[in-house]
């Protein structure tokens, strides 16, 4: 009897796994960028997202990337709050049943997001549907 309660307990959270992964919601999971061989050609940026048709999205969708920022409290050593600010605008150029490719388009400037380091889309960076 405790086999059987083991196996029904452990199917019950196998089945919650997709709720779980779909609560840290969508974000940038690779990123590649070609290099131009001579003076003049385009650079362009592609973004690999979690979301694909299945949520909406299909070609020329327009996408937001914000980063998530963890703050430090340095008087209290103690981490603050997570901040998000958006970093780019991107455009789908691929789309498939729960993966799409989005094309940069759009860069915010430094000065205008909080760490001016690392100014374009990374892994890792959290994506929603624009809204303009």
């Amino acid at each position: 009897m405790k086999t059987f309660s083991f196996i029904a307990r452990l199917s019950f959270l196998l089945m919650l796994l997709p709720f779980a992964a779909q609560a840290e919601g969508f974000q940038v999971f690779g990123v590649k960028s070609d290099f131009p061989l001579v003076d003049g050609q385009a650079q362009y940026r592609d973004v690999y997202v979690n979301m694909g048709t299945s949520q909406g999205i299909k070609v020329g969708s327009k996408l937001d990337a914000f980063r998530v920022l963890t703050t430090v409290d340095e008087i209290n050593q103690k981490t603050g709050r997570n901040i998000s600010f958006k970093v780019a605008r991107l455009k789908v150029i691929h789309a498939e049943n729960d993966v799409a490719v989005a094309r940069v388009i759009e860069v915010l400037p430094p000065d205008a997001t909080p760490i001016g380091t690392y100014t374009n889309v990374m892994v890792g960076d959290r994506v929603d549907v624009s809204v303009r």
